[in-house]
């Protein structure tokens, strides 16, 4: 087996290289996507590595991860020179967080990978990320614009009705979103730029598509409730495509239970988007707090 490196980089945050991998005549082209300053960060066991290795540069990383088909994505760290593999599907199941010490590099071909694949583009979608509220304190979700009390708070927080045991996420981590004592409604939102990451032609060519999910819940027979809409934006800060939104679900939609239900929406990415919003407002319809919830925001873009 002979690995070559052969092309350059890719500008911004995402850098490319490309390999030729010969194995028993099967001759194919690899793109290496590193992603810098940024590492996985596991809620569960099932996002582990499968393996770990100690390399000497980024290079031989890179090398090893290609050298083993099971290999989708691979964490460098800077100072251990720790090389962590990952398979296809603990891959998908993680998120990034900041890291300055570390590179994550994920291979992508035409039968692998989708080129633009990323675990999920929402930051702190699942309020794992900084710290959450143990009793009836407001913290407020890390990583997000917010307006009014919306808080990030751990399951089993009596006031805030979610508990590791009501109906939800199997992959539900310590803590969720919480709507908290805001009079009416409460918003916190994001707004990120997709070019980083994903060339505009390819927009523009009408190929990219997204899947955006939650679980979205609430308290009983309560009618708080959680909305989520995604809005797409010209460079120049315009909506661009049609609004998509998940929920708000009714008391009846999750058969009048605290608990958080599942709801997703796929769509194709609209022509001359450059940006997304992704905006989560948690309304108030009665009583004396906002019992609206919702955990493990995701959205993600493919080809």
């Amino acid at each position: 087996m002979m690995l070559k490196i052969i092309a350059g980089k890719f500008p911004l945050l995402l850098f490319y290289t490309l390999i030729p991998l010969a194995i028993q005549q099967d001759i194919r082209s690899l793109r290496i996507s590193t992603i810098p300053n940024g590492q996985f960060s596991c809620i569960n066991t099932t996002c582990l590595p499968y393996s770990t290795i100690i390399v000497s540069k980024i290079l031989y990383c890179q090398t090893n991860c290609l050298a083993n088909i099971q290999c989708q994505a691979a964490h460098f760290h800077r100072i251990t020179h720790q090389c962590q593999m990952f398979s296809y599907f603990t891959w998908s199941s993680a998120s990034m967080v900041p890291d300055m010490n570390s590179i994550t590099l994920v291979v992508s071909d035409d039968t692998r990978v989708p080129s633009i694949w990323i675990p999920n583009w929402i930051y702190n979608g699942d309020g794992e990320t900084g710290p959450c509220a143990t009793n009836y304190d407001l913290v407020h979700p890390t990583g997000w614009n917010y307006d009014g009390p919306i808080t990030q708070v751990q399951y089993g927080v009596s006031n805030a009705n979610q508990n590791m045991m009501t109906p939800g996420p199997s992959d539900r981590g310590k803590c969720h979103f919480y709507g908290f004592n805001s009079t009416s409604a409460t918003t916190m939102w994001q707004i990120v730029d997709m070019t980083t990451l994903i060339d505009p032609a390819r927009i523009n060519n009408q190929i990219v598509r997204f899947n955006l999910s939650a679980w979205l819940g609430g308290y009983a027979r309560d009618e708080d409730a959680t909305g989520i809409s995604l809005t797409f934006l010209t460079q120049a800060n315009q909506t661009v495509g049609n609004t998509t939104t998940l929920g708000p679900v009714s008391p009846a939609g999750r058969n009048n239970v605290t608990s958080l239900v599942y709801r997703q929406s796929s769509g194709q990415v609209p022509i001359g988007a450059r940006l997304f919003k992704l905006l989560v407002t948690v309304t108030r319809a009665a009583g004396s707090t906002n019992d609206g919830d919702v955990d493990n925001i995701a959205l993600r873009f493919y080809c």
